[in-house]
């Protein structure tokens, strides 16, 4: 099939470039302007309790994170004459905004279209008096909240703060204004996003360009995976585009869509273009040499980009859709690498054979073709010698390597994944450091039950009352007042109402915690959001007696909610993954030892992937090698499975490259420590030109701003630094000559006349086969 393939691509050449170039075009038209779709986060388990929690706060109690938070700082006190109506004016102001369904600020408490404030004048509304809410107000009195809830999401959201926030902050008239909120991070994690996206491209492409010229001597071999790359990524992004439209996507598969593009489509297209060079060097007719080169090479690439596809959609297995988007973006971009490779490839050397098939600047300074990667099996020969100590030495290093993993402390991304001087980060440190009280909200809801009669309002005045006295908890805020340590706080609005004479206080600021919906409570945690104490003090909250079931909100609680999620999920995606890789590896190799040896060496090139995680990115470590970023002492949870997924696979990828390799040279010698040897010499000089080509490009990555995407780039570029150093070139050795003839063992009965990938033989009992492991040369 493949080798039909190529017959009909070099035999229409011109039309398959030119329709090639054609739906490149139409695709980048059709995924143009997909970053203004895409969507933040994507963190929280749709269907928990927490998620069910933020739903029913947001719809009905217009309560919950909201989208937008001001901070407007005063130059004296925000009590000031001057300060208060600035204040006010600017909650009518944005009161009336169109996208805006409901305003909170320190000066007014909750407020929606119908009872804004005056937006000039500052007086509050007609019937209602003016408030001062002072969970609102910093202990300095200098600074007051304004928070903001928008119409919809994603979209809608994204295009009212853009109008909204030149209009709002800055000077307003006394007050400095300044924007933090979920919607404003979000739309500052896509504008760096796409900084750092274009920042990879211009360092990645000429870096990359210079590198393939060098390996392959010839300007036209050198864009060529260029140009199989380009229509990779216009794939990809059409894909994504049509997405959008039916579910949400993340900023983040934008990143991963240019990296894994170009640097698999380099990969594919050098393994076809070396091995028809290596044709054309045994004397083989340049059509031959092309159908002989997607044979054996196109076989490798279908094999590969079925085995790194396989990986990425594990990650369909998780209801995060930060996650899921990863898979759409990884798999379409590998299968469209490997696709494109396949049909242009071919094409484009059946129409410049000379320029891109023959053509090399460097020929003269190169080894011939029979002298090329002799140092390499000359190496494996050496390990073969003693295969068991270098087992052990490797395997023991490796495992060194993953040690810091072992004090890994997971959380959730928060703004410090931006640049520490970004505006945005700012506003949210002030936010911090100026209202402790809000560092850590958990919110409580009791969803259908409402304090409508006097036993009720004494029931929740206690419940208050229990939940402020629980371990962890800072204070407690509901309909009948605030709470610390078990006891009530004094009411800030005169009132002759109490929980203990049976009716609510109704200060205007405590109004929004009840509803026809039901009643919610919120709950200030004393430690860091995903700090251990934290999910602990959820659990207590979740397990306290109250007078309805309740649904816990907040940061912490869908940190939890994703962790069991994750964990629930997590066994079934890697054991599908590694069934799916088996099965692959064994219809390719006819083995059931490699596959299996594939899948364990694999998982120990990962283990500088999760040490780097902690050593570098939690504790902070290297920043002056990596870049600069701000260690918050976690890890995202959601980093080490996409790391897991995107480094096993390029590992797999160069597995594979080398079993064919070692496969070939088995089924032509029956010998498995020369096949190896001979494998390793054969297939060293194209991982390791892979291994540069893709850290060229992870590399490149890993310049981003975004600390997420340096992450994932430096943790992966280190994987494959140990694959293509480590793994390859002594650990597989040396694993396959301890294995001796079980490599090639298939308990089925063999037809006659049948081939394999690597027909049987016995090695160890030749005794010139032990002559040679013992004097390499």
């Amino acid at each position: 099939m493949l080798t039909s393939l190529a017959r009909a691509c070099a035999r229409h050449r011109r039309p398959v470039l030119a329709l090639a170039a054609l739906a490149a075009v139409a695709c980048a038209l059709l995924g143009h302007g997909v970053a203004a779709r895409l969507s933040g986060g994507g963190w929280t388990a749709p269907g928990s309790p927490s998620a069910r929690a933020e739903a029913l706060l947001t719809d009905h109690f217009h309560a919950g994170a909201p989208d937008v938070v001001l901070l407007a700082r005063a130059p004296e006190s925000v009590d000031a004459p001057a300060a208060r109506a600035a204040g006010l004016a600017l909650t009518g102001r944005l009161c009336r905004e169109h996208g805006v369904t409901g305003v909170d600020s320190y000066w007014t408490g909750p407020v929606t279209r119908g009872s804004c404030p005056a937006a000039a004048g500052g007086r509050a509304p007609a019937g209602a008096t003016e408030v001062d809410d002072a969970a609102l107000r910093s202990d300095d009195a200098r600074t007051a909240l304004v928070t903001v809830r928008l119409e919809g999401g994603g979209q809608a959201a994204r295009a009212a703060v853009e109008r909204l926030l030149p209009a709002f902050t800055g000077p307003q008239g006394p007050l400095r204004v300044r924007a933090t909120g979920h919607a404003v991070l979000d739309r500052a994690l896509e504008r760096y996003s796409e900084r750092d996206l274009l920042r990879t491209e211009l360092i990645a492409l000429p870096a990359t360009l210079l590198l393939l010229l060098f390996v392959f001597g010839s300007v036209a071999a050198a864009c060529l995976p260029l140009a199989v790359g380009a229509v990779a990524v216009a794939g990809t992004l059409a894909v994504l585009r049509g997405l959008t439209a039916v579910t949400e996507v993340s900023t983040f598969a934008l990143n991963l869509t240019g990296a894994v593009g170009l640097a698999l489509s380099v990969d594919y297209s050098l393994y076809l273009v070396a091995r028809y060079r290596e044709e054309i060097a045994a004397g083989s007719p340049p059509e031959d040499a092309l159908a002989g080169a997607v044979r054996s090479a196109g076989r490798i690439v279908v094999v590969s980009a079925a085995a790194v596809a396989l990986c990425l959609l594990g990650l369909l297995a998780f209801p995060l859709y930060f996650l899921r988007s990863m898979a759409y973006a990884g798999v379409s971009v590998v299968l469209l690498s490997a696709l494109a490779a396949l049909v242009l490839v071919p094409a484009a050397l059946a129409c410049f054979p000379r320029a891109i098939g023959r053509g090399d600047l460097f020929a003269r300074r190169r080894r011939p073709p029979g002298r090329a990667g002799r140092g390499w099996r000359r190496l494996a020969l050496r390990v073969m010698r003693r295969p068991l100590l270098v087992t052990a030495l490797a395997t023991g290093a490796l495992l060194v390597l993953a040690l810091p993993f072992r004090q890994v402390a997971f959380g959730f991304s928060d703004d410090r994944v931006l640049p520490r001087n970004a505006p945005e980060v700012r506003a949210t440190q002030e936010l911090r450091d100026g209202f402790p009280q809000l560092r850590n909200p958990v919110e409580v809801a009791l969803p259908g039950w409402r304090p409508d009669r006097p036993d009720r309002i004494a029931g929740l005045d206690a419940y208050a009352r229990r939940l402020s006295a629980l371990p962890g908890v800072q204070g407690v805020r509901t309909a009948t007042g605030s709470y610390v340590l078990g006891h009530d706080l004094p009411l800030a609005c005169p009132t002759a109402a109490s929980p203990a004479r049976g009716t609510l206080p109704g200060c205007p600021a405590l109004r929004h915690f009840t509803s026809p919906a039901g009643t919610w409570l919120a709950v200030s945690g004393a430690t860091e959001p995903y700090a251990p104490a934290s999910t602990a003090l959820v659990a207590r909250l979740q397990e306290a007696r109250a007078s309805a079931p309740p649904l816990v909100g907040g940061p912490t609680a869908q940190f939890r909610d994703a962790r069991h999620a994750l964990a629930q999920r997590l066994p079934w995606a890697l054991g599908a993954m590694a069934v799916a890789t088996f099965a692959l590896l064994l219809a390719f190799t006819r083995s059931v030892f490699l596959p299996l040896k594939a899948l364990a060496v694999n998982l120990l090139s990962l283990t500088a992937t999760f040490g780097a995680m902690v050593f570098v990115f939690q504790q902070g470590h290297l920043k002056w090698l990596v870049g600069d970023f701000t260690a918050t002492g976690t890890v995202s949870i959601v980093m080490p499975v996409v790391a897991f997924c995107l480094a096993f696979g390029l590992s797999l990828d160069y597995e594979i490259l080398l079993l064919a390799r070692i496969g070939e040279a088995h089924a032509r010698t029956g010998d498995t420590v020369r096949a190896t040897a001979a494998g390793l010499q054969a297939a060293a000089p194209l991982f390791t030109a892979s291994a540069a080509l893709v850290l060229t490009v992870l590399l490149a990555l890993a310049t981003a701003e975004v600390a997420l995407m340096k992450l994932l780039a430096v943790t992966t570029a280190l994987s494959v630094v140990l694959d293509a150093a480590v793994i390859r070139p002594l650990l597989v050795p040396a694993v396959m000559r301890l294995a001796g003839r079980a490599n090639w063992w298939l308990p089925t009965p063999r037809r006659h006349g049948a081939r394999t990938v690597a027909p049987e033989g016995s090695p160890l009992r030749d005794p010139a086969v032990h002559r040679e492991a013992r004097h390499p040369g």
